[in-house]
């Protein structure tokens, strides 16, 4: 309410103001017609607008446009269109009548605009750091299921594909299903999940008839937006309703599993539509809607990660056989358990028959072994859906000034690879914006509220099922053949008879009801329901001083954000007085630039501060210089300094994941759990002692003690961008240098919890409780927790794009990146995994012609990747190198408005699997129908 109320007042103030400005003033009148300069043929839709000002307008049907503009002459009118050269217009005189405008069609590269490498507009070529984009055309023309799972084919992108809906982008390595390193904003708005803390692919955003352009900047951010932007970010722009009229629709249907490996052949469906309508110039609104349906892509890896060597899963069994301990990548509920801990369990529940054998049931590795567990296609649901609902609605107040309120929503079912296989049934993500907007500034108010819905845990599920089902027959199996004489080994081979034939099965009645029971408990009462309703509550504010200072173009920003968790005691710590947490950012920054030398030379410097109520306050500068040669010849240089704020997870999370319990590393839940004053001790060591039987052997963990702080990357970059053969060649390269520091890693240890216990034990670390760890007859609980390493890491790369325009309208192009982690020793004598998850080579090839004739276009992307390994909590293995093809063939009629598309995402159908624990993905062959801007 106190933001409305902010916003309110900023937004009659400035109203008054620009009132007494206008008061008195005259008025300019400009009609007219656009066309096309080659053939002479009315543009429709033709964008206009005054230079620096909010006001505009666009052509009809016929090509025609009026305008009046509340101010003297002159004044600078600037046209543009989809495919042609934009071209600006002086008007000096008051009444302008039968103005022709005639724009020529682009045919050269280097000729976009880009907003996100220093929030104002400059040319792409002159750019101070690298950026990629994607605009109108691109997005129309993509061989891609979708727009956001083309972005993967943009230079040095890396996606993890998790599900249909749910794909992870990431640049310049650290990759992750959740990238918490990443930041992407849908016109101004925070895309992340408040509870998660990465953006949830595109399940809440646009779809592809609302976008206008995609604007992706690889590395460092922060200095112009704030925390956790240290890998990158991703800004996407919706369409103006002001600018973009009419009825848009599009029908996409198609199928997948067209090979019947994993599942039947199904139906991929996906629907959209937008419509936008301005009145008298003054009011706008849009609404958009999409639904997508389809049968995901499912986790089939069967290796067993039992059997890995060094952790790393590469070779080895892909099915239990006569093993008595399989862990299957894919495979959930075969957790690993002693008979004896199972034997302490029933004693504890009062069964004495249990307590008088209890020496038969061994503590050691021969009374280990691990329930059979259940495949991910028997009991996950592979439906996935998306529905996303959005509108917005423009006012322009004056000339100057428009203010505009905007809602998404988007729901859906998804499954999202962490800790566990997470599946978001029915999980939905809101948001809401108030912004006023002018020529040289906003400000705007946001709210982003997640439901996490059904939501459920996988692994967690079928290891409850398992823990009701099978571990007590196979007590009594086991006991009863070792009272027989049998062997452990024959004992457990019984027990594994009996237990697997009372394990019930998916698909059974008594499987579908301990599913619905323990789906609808909460993980904090012993089920798997996930509840997570956290909210973001953000308000920013931009002010462009250039046109008001002279020695420079000059840029501020100040943002305040609060962090509202409230997951009731499932996912995050609650205060000790039972309450939720909730926690504030803020920052500022400035920027200013200055260009030398006829405008040859430019340099920039900003720096950004920022402060969280639980962290030291963080600045981040960035500097860079542009020289342009010969006009189309761009050299580039910057240091960045990007930082990344602990998570609310990484901060607060309190989630027991079945093998271990994840503890966030913020000094509540530190004191809570008595990690000072109840020793512990690193897992590795505690298994190691038990093997030997040695307490010599543990070692304390004492980086628990250590203060948390923030993650850090400096970042030295240089980079080129030039036209060669009359633009119609264009090169993009670029080389990085970046070294982290305090970076974020996590450490596992165990502690001796006494009668289930977390206080204050006095008898920690003595001979006697070290032992007693040694022996297993103390329980003990296993914990993950985030610490920041010692040392630096380093890291390196390199991307390189040619496209050149063959004649014709053909284009070809193709890009190649490398990324390489340059040091991990620090990591590496620490215990700790780097993570770096990223190929070091990559490529794409495209090859596309979208006006072959009038009517008829193409585009054929190819992708490859080296392989590489991937490092996760879910589990550690190499990613084999893959290549896939994406096609699509297009047919306009322009009668109907209207364009048909054939095409293909993994046209070959050749499966491959981008990240440890994910599908196996196969083709998606679809038929899509788009009729565009009807009524407008």
């Amino acid at each position: 309410m106190k933001m409305k109320r902010i916003l309110k007042g900023l937004a009659l103030v400035f109203l008054i103001m620009q009132s007494a400005v206008l008061y008195g003033q005259s008025q300019v009148s400009i009609s007219g017609r656009v066309a096309d300069a080659a053939t002479g043929e009315s543009l429709p839709g033709v964008n206009i607008r005054v230079k620096d000002k909010v006001i505009g307008t666009i052509t009809n049907a016929k090509g025609d446009f009026s305008l009046t503009v509340n101010q003297s002459a002159p004044l600078v009118l600037v046209f543009s269109y989809v495919g042609y050269t934009p071209q600006e217009i002086s008007i000096t005189e008051a009444n302008v009548t039968g103005l022709e405008v005639k724009l020529e069609e682009q045919v050269i590269f280097g000729q976009d605009v880009v907003v996100s490498a220093s929030r104002v507009e400059e040319s792409i070529l002159r750019s101070p750091v690298s950026i990629e984009k994607l605009d109108i055309l691109d997005i129309k023309n993509t061989a891609a299921a979708s727009f956001y799972e083309g972005l993967a084919s943009l230079k040095g992108v890396d996606m993890s594909t998790q599900s249909i809906t749910f794909k992870s982008i990431n640049t310049r390595g650290f990759g992750a299903n959740g990238n918490t390193r990443f930041v992407q904003l849908i016109d101004g708005i925070d895309n992340q999940a408040p509870g998660l803390n990465f953006a949830v692919g595109n399940i809440v955003g646009i779809n592809d008839l609302d976008l206008e352009s995609a604007e992706l900047q690889p590395g460092a951010s922060s200095a112009l937006y704030g925390p956790n932007a240290i890998n990158g970010i991703l800004l996407l722009t919706s369409k103006n309703p002001f600018e973009y009229q009419g009825l848009s629709v599009y029908a996409k249907t198609g199928v997948n599993h067209v090979d019947e490996r994993d599942d039947n052949i199904s139906l991929y469906q996906d629907y959209g539509f937008r419509y936008a309508k301005a009145f008298d110039n003054k009011l706008a609104f849009k609404v958009t809607a999409s639904y997508l349906s389809a049968n995901d892509f499912i986790g089939v890896d069967t290796r067993d990660q039992g059997l890995a060597t060094g952790g790393v899963v590469e070779r080895g069994a892909t099915e239990r056989g006569n093993n008595r301990f399989y862990d299957g990548v894919n495979t959930y509920g075969d957790f690993g358990i002693t008979v004896g801990r199972i034997a302490d369990g029933a004693i504890a529940g009062g069964n004495t028959s249990v307590a008088a054998i209890r020496s038969l049931f061994p503590d050691d590795m021969s009374g280990y072994f691990t329930p059979t567990g259940f495949s991910e296609a028997s009991f996950v649901d592979n439906t996935t859906e998306s529905v996303k609902i959005g509108g917005a609605l423009h006012y322009r107040l004056n000339d100057n000034l428009e203010l505009l309120g905007q809602f998404n929503y988007g729901s859906g079912s998804t499954v999202y690879t962490a800790n566990d296989r997470f599946v978001l049934d029915n999980f939905s993500i809101t948001t809401a914006k108030l912004e006023l907007k002018g020529s040289e500034f906003y400000l705007r108010a946001y709210t982003t509220q997640e439901n996490s819905g059904d939501t459920y845990a996988a692994n967690t599920l079928a290891s409850l099922i398992n823990q009701q089902t099978y571990l007590s027959p196979y007590l009594s199996a086991f006991a009863g053949a070792r009272l027989a004489g049998a062997s452990i080994e024959q004992a457990h081979a019984s027990a594994r008879v009996s237990a697997d034939a009372a394990q019930p099965q998916p698909g059974s009645a008594a499987f579908q009801a301990l599913v619905e029971a323990n789906r609808a408990k909460p993980i904090s009462q012993g089920g798997a329901l996930f509840l997570d309703k956290t909210d973001l509550y953000h308000m920013e504010g931009n002010w462009n001083l250039s046109d008001r200072i002279d020695f420079a173009d000059v840029v501020v920003g100040a943002n305040f954000r609060r962090y509202a968790l409230y997951s009731e005691g499932t996912l995050f710590a609650l205060e000790n007085d039972g309450s939720e947490v909730s926690l504030d950012e803020y920052g500022a920054f400035l920027q200013a630039s200055k260009s030398v030398a006829n405008d040859n030379l430019t340099f920039q410097g900003s720096v950004r501060y920022d402060k969280n109520e639980y962290f030291k306050g963080q600045f981040s500068p960035r500097f860079s210089a542009v020289g342009t040669i010969a006009d189309n010849h761009n050299i580039r240089g910057s240091f960045q300094r990007g930082f990344r704020i602990p998570t609310t997870q990484d901060q607060f999370i309190d989630l027991d994941v079945v093998t271990r319990r994840l503890i966030g590393s913020n000094e509540l839940l530190v004191d809570r759990y008595n990690f000072r004053t109840n020793t512990v001790y690193t897992t590795e060591s505690v298994d190691a002692a038990r093997l030997s039987g040695n307490a010599g052997d543990l070692v304390i963990e004492d980086r628990v003690n250590n203060e948390f702080k923030t993650e850090k990357v400096n970042t030295f970059e240089v980079g080129y961008k030039g036209l060669f053969a009359d633009g119609k060649l264009l090169v993009d390269a670029y080389y990085y240098n970046s070294t982290y520091t305090d970076f974020i890693a996590e450490i596992d240890f165990t502690q001796a919890v006494p009668n289930g216990l977390r206080q204050s034990n006095p008898d920690a670390g003595t001979a006697a409780q070290r032992q007693q760890i040694v022996d297993g007859t103390v329980p003990t609980q296993r914990y993950g927790f985030d610490v920041n390493a010692d040392g630096k890491v380093k890291s390196q790369g390199w991307a390189i794009q040619l496209d050149y325009q063959i004649g014709n309208g053909y284009e070809i192009g193709g890009n190649v990146a490398y990324n390489e982690l340059t040091s991990q020793d620090d990591l590496i004598a620490q215990g700790f995994a780097a993570s770096y998850n990223t190929p070091k080579y990559r490529y794409n090839i495209k090859f596309a012609n979208r006006k072959v004739t009038d009517r008829l276009g193409f585009n054929v992307t190819y992708r490859w990747q080296q392989a590489f390994l991937w490092e996760s909590s879910f589990g550690t293995g190499v990613i084999p190198e893959f290549g896939t093809l994406d096609a699509q063939v297009s047919y306009k009629v322009p009668t109907w408005k209207s364009t048909f598309k054939i095409g293909a995402s993994n046209l070959l159908n050749e499966r491959y699997t981008t990240s440890f624990g994910n599908p196996s993905l196969g083709g998606i062959y679809y038929f899509q129908i788009t009729f565009d801007e009807f009524f407008k």
